[in-house]
Formats: structure tokens, C-alpha cells, sequence
């Protein structure tokens, strides 16, 4: 690696969003994790900005021009890759940065040089004490597109537990959920979303749109709900990413509704897991900084290239839907066929549409 410019430990930010970066959902929380180490903000959005001691904050970086990254080699620059949710990596942009910070975890990523971080909450607490779980108005809430992959199998298997509040924004064949007013669609604000997880004494959190993790597990924690996260037969996610935790970890839906039914049949034990859950996330959090400075302090004095990747096996043409594989169990995976299939079909009768207007 050339030689770069002193290390320091204060850096400027280079955003690729616009204005203050309030477009971006997670900044938040990226703010809670690495404002200790900024002293400047600069907004670009036209990757343009190249500088010396810098955090690179951007998305989806492999559809951007690969000579943006490379001015990068050799300067104290690390990245911060985010809305990589279907592993696309765009590892060959990651060797131009002394280190890289990057959501969504595989065993495929060389830890010494790529730290995966929790891909953290939309809603951040608002530092109010929590109120116990046993003493909470809803047994469980859910809130989001609900006839995606997992999710129908959670709503079917945690329904018949009372009082609960689930809204969804798409269907479920049998299920009613008032969407639709007769201005429109429904919404739930934020306000009020925040405010149900705070009536709530669980929050089952079932995979995102690719992957076992989603911003319901985060959004939970910092309002005092338990969130109920999944596991697969192959994969832990959460304890790979996370390390030891109490985060109620089930393999199906069914043993969710069992886990509620007998907690809030024992408010000491509900309560107990509660407040083990809150102090786990409390220090999971001040760690968590830790370890992002020891990772910048170390990184920046390293004078070895930086070797993303521990494994070939991205190399592979399959290993992209192989990995997606380990997080679907076998119904979320059939509703992503149906789902894909659906939307070739649909794309196949637009550009038949369009063809024939063209001709017209």
C-alpha cells in the first residue's frame, strides 16, 4: 500500500447523500457508532469528494463507477458499505480502503480487515424507562409488510395470543387487517410505531426482504420489547453476528407462540428477560464503539494491502443464491419463487405492452 498521511483518530465523513443525510434511514444509529470519531461532515451524492483521513459512508456501491474507489489507495480512508442486503459485495472496491464496516454478516468476510456491524434501528429510544413487560398492554405487535417470505407463518402461529396489534400493509389470504380507509391506504406513523413497541411485551421479528436480519430486532431493544428472532438449521446468524445473547432464537413460529403463552403465564421470568435483554443491548452498544476504535486505530497504522475476503467461495457463480439459501427455511423460499415468478411475469407483459405501443 502507498504511503498515506499521519493516522489520526478524528476523521472527516464523506456522506453520498444530500443535504445533512437525513435521507438516510440508519443515520441514526451510524451517528451513535461513529460520531466519537468525526470532527467534519461533507455531503457529495455524486461520488466526486476524495480526501486523506476519511469515513467513506456510502450504498450500494457496486453499481458506481469502480474509479471513484481507487482514488481512495493509499490515503487513511476506510468504508462504511452499506445496503448490501443481497450480498452483490463489491469487494473489488473494498481494496482501495485501509479498512471496511459493512452490514449484513458471512463467514466468507476476513475479519481483521472487514468489521460486519448490526444493521441497527430506524427508531432510536427515547431514553425513557422502559415499562416491564408484565405490565404491558399488548402481548405482541407486529408492524410491515407481512405476506413476505417468513412473516405470513409468524402472523398464523402468534394471532391466537391476545391482546395483540398486528397491522399489514400487504395481504394474507384469510386474514384481515384494515389496511384500507376510504382515503386511501393506511398508515402507521413512526410516532405511533415507536409508541406500540413501547405497549408491547414482545415484538417477533421475522427475516427481511433477504436475510434473517431486519431493523425490527434494533427498533425492539431500544423501546423495551423482546424481539423474537429466527434461526435456521444451518445457520445462527445472530449469534455470528452478535455473540452471545438473550434474544429469544426460534426455529419456527410455532415454538414462538409456545415461548409467549408460557412467559406471560410467569410475569418474573417475562420481566427478567426483559431487562436481560435491555442490558445486554446497553453494553452490546458501548462494546460495539469499542471495537470500532481499536479497529480504526489499527487499521490505519497497518501497512498491509487489505484482503477482504478469508474464502474463494464468493468466486463461485452460485455462492450468492447459496448463501440467500441458508437464511430462507422451506416456506419463506417458496413464497420468494412465487414472488419472483410473479414479478418476470409482469416485467415479460409491460416490455410486451410497450413493444406493441411502439409499433402501434
Amino acid at each position: 500500500m502507498e504511503s498515506a498521511s499521519p493516522p489520526t483518530m478524528r476523521f472527516t465523513a464523506i456522506w453520498q447523500s444530500k443535504d445533512d443525510g437525513a435521507d438516510w434511514p440508519l443515520r441514526d444509529w451510524l451517528m451513535q457508532l461513529f460520531e466519537p470519531f468525526i470532527s467534519n461532515h461533507v455531503f457529495d451524492a455524486k461520488h466526486e469528494i476524495v480526501m486523506d483521513n476519511v469515513i467513506l459512508f456510502d450504498s450500494f456501491i457496486y453499481v458506481h463507477d469502480p474509479e471513484y474507489y481507487k482514488k481512495f489507495h493509499g490515503k487513511n480512508a476506510f468504508l462504511v458499505h452499506l445496503g448490501d442486503e443481497f450480498l452483490e459485495l463489491g469487494a473489488d472496491r473494498y481494496v482501495h480502503f485501509r479498512g471496511v464496516f459493512r452490514n449484513i454478516w458471512s463467514s466468507v468476510f476476513n475479519p481483521r480487515h472487514v468489521m460486519v456491524l448490526p444493521l441497527g434501528y430506524y427508531n432510536k429510544g427515547t431514553g425513557a424507562i422502559a415499562v416491564p413487560a408484565s405490565d404491558r398492554r399488548y402481548a405482541w405487535s407486529f408492524v410491515g409488510e407481512g405476506a413476505k417470505v417468513s412473516r405470513p407463518d409468524m402472523v398464523r402461529a402468534m394471532s391466537p395470543i391476545e391482546p395483540h396489534m398486528c397491522f399489514s400493509s400487504t395481504p394474507i389470504r384469510g386474514l384481515t387487517f384494515f389496511s384500507h380507509s376510504p382515503t386511501g391506504r393506511k398508515k402507521v406513523s413512526k410516532q405511533d410505531f415507536v409508541q406500540l413497541l413501547r405497549q408491547s411485551a414482545f415484538a417477533p421479528s421475522p427475516m427481511g426482504n433477504a436475510t434473517l436480519e431486519s431493523c425490527r430486532v434494533y427498533d425492539a431493544l431500544e423501546t423495551g420489547a423482546i424481539p423474537i428472532i429466527e434461526k435456521r438449521w444451518t445457520l445462527d446468524y445472530f449469534k455470528d453476528l452478535l455473540g452471545d445473547h438473550p434474544l429469544p432464537t426460534i426455529t419456527s413460529w410455532n415454538q414462538a407462540h409456545d415461548l409467549v403463552v408460557r412467559l406471560l403465564k410467569d410475569p418474573v421470568k417475562l420481566d427478567e428477560l426483559q431487562q436481560a435483554c435491555i442490558q445486554w443491548w446497553k453494553s452490546y452498544q458501548s462494546a460495539l464503539i469499542g471495537r470500532i476504535e481499536k479497529f480504526l486505530e489499527e487499521r490505519s497504522v497497518a501497512k498491509d494491502e487489505l484482503v477482504p475476503l478469508q474464502s474463494r467461495l464468493p468466486q463461485l457463480a452460485f455462492w450468492q443464491y447459496a448463501e440467500l439459501l441458508r437464511h430462507h427455511n422451506m416456506p419463506a423460499l417458496g413464497r420468494r419463487v412465487v414472488t419472483q415468478l410473479t414479478r418476470a411475469t409482469q416485467q415479460r407483459k409491460w416490455r410486451l405492452a410497450s413493444t406493441r405501443r411502439d409499433q402501434a
